[in-house]
């Protein structure tokens, strides 16, 4: 069953003088469960394919259906409400805010969902730093912990909510092999023993080996998969 599908969409940016073609006629379908890379060479429009996914950015013509609902013409706070509840996002440099410490990085989320008492919010942290194997790094702040660690917290912080849709641009993009290797293998526990759609943009041809699919991008159009 699909879970994103994505309907002859394209991506258009204007200026006064140059138009450019981000994303052009791209038909797209990810079944709920799957893990599927996104490859292809810089400027291809692979990290405007995953914004669209993610509401972050509304194509130029087309149709985006996540979870069987349309997502074409929303309002801005319905795709913000959509966003919290159901997607989580993993970036290359983190995203984390300097001033707070692990557990506050983390709650971020759910500090925009109502309903979720202080007491519950601690609770979720607590369980999501314990998964992730940061129980002990509870009170630290950015600065105090290696890129592995930084890309942990903010694996916890994506996945605090219990979205079903993942999506990491990049997300060993900034570690060395060892710490790449470790994240990966977090990224499949979540997809396998918690059923997680993870969608990921990657240059790396051995980590996009180990996904379910992997879908190509060359000038803004999929060329395979």
């Amino acid at each position: 069953m699909s879970i994103i599908r994505l309907t002859a969409v394209d991506k258009v940016y204007r200026t006064a003088e140059i138009e450019t073609i981000a994303l052009e006629n791209v038909n797209l379908s990810i079944d709920k469960g799957e893990f599927v890379s996104i490859m292809g060479p810089s400027g291809c429009g692979k990290s405007t394919l995953l914004n669209i996914i993610g509401l972050l950015d509304t194509p130029s013509k087309g149709e985006v259906i996540l979870m069987d609902q349309d997502m074409s013409h929303r309002s801005d706070s319905t795709l913000s409400g959509f966003r919290n509840r159901n997607l989580g996002f993993i970036f290359q440099s983190f995203h984390l805010i300097p001033s707070l410490n692990v557990m506050q990085n983390v709650a971020l989320p759910l500090t925009y969902r109502s309903g979720v008492s202080h007491k519950e919010r601690s609770r979720l942290v607590r369980d999501v730093l314990e998964r992730v194997g940061l129980s002990h790094r509870l009170r630290h702040y950015p600065s105090q912990l290696s890129g592995g660690q930084c890309q942990r917290v903010a694996i916890a912080r994506a996945i605090v909510g219990d979205p079903a849709i993942i999506l990491a641009d990049e997300p060993t993009g900034n570690l060395d092999s060892r710490m790449g290797t470790e994240i990966m293998d977090l990224l499949h526990r979540l997809n396998r023993e918690e059923g997680r759609t993870i969608v990921m943009v990657t240059h790396n041809e051995e980590q996009a080996r180990r996904t379910d699919r992997v879908i190509r991008f060359f000038d803004g159009r999929i060329i395979e998969g």
